[in-house]
């Protein structure tokens, strides 16, 4: 298989997957939110920031899409290795960081009030633990690329 079909490939999917975020955030987020503060009128208050929390990690993950797919124009040009892919690395690596800062506030915040549960819990965990490994990947990444 040609890589320019499976770049392609990759952008169409990267788009569609952007589209599903996109409705998540727009149309279901705020529906579970509605549904969990009628559900518990006692945690009735925390529905908007934890709302709102979750919209600023879905627009973190909407812009390291787009370092992606910017990743993937620079590698239909040949041009891997330059300081702009170096730059995004660093961006992206950064962004890692950012995400696991908002898991583990957004942890915290709900532990104010009761905590998620044991297996909202386990999969927050879960997901703080992938984010840190994706950043270590792209950190290596990053100075694999640098020196060259």
């Amino acid at each position: 298989m040609k890589v320019s079909v499976v770049s392609n490939v990759l952008k169409v999917l990267l788009i569609l997957f952007s589209i599903g975020v996109i409705c998540f955030g727009a149309f279901v987020l705020p529906i579970i939110a509605e549904e969990m503060g009628e559900m518990y009128p006692e945690i009735a208050y925390a529905k908007l920031p934890i709302l709102l929390i979750c919209e600023l990690l879905l627009v973190l993950l909407l812009v390291g899409i787009g370092i992606i797919m910017y990743f993937l124009i620079q590698f239909d040009r040949n041009l891997l290795l330059s300081s702009g892919f170096v730059r995004g690395l660093e961006i992206l690596a950064g962004m890692c960081m950012a995400a696991s800062v908002g898991v583990i506030g957004l942890f915290l915040y709900m532990n104010t009030f009761g905590g998620p549960g044991p297996f909202l819990t386990l999969i927050m965990i879960g997901i703080i633990l992938i984010i840190w490994i994706l950043a270590a990947v792209i950190i290596l990444l990053r100075s694999m690329v640098k020196k060259r």
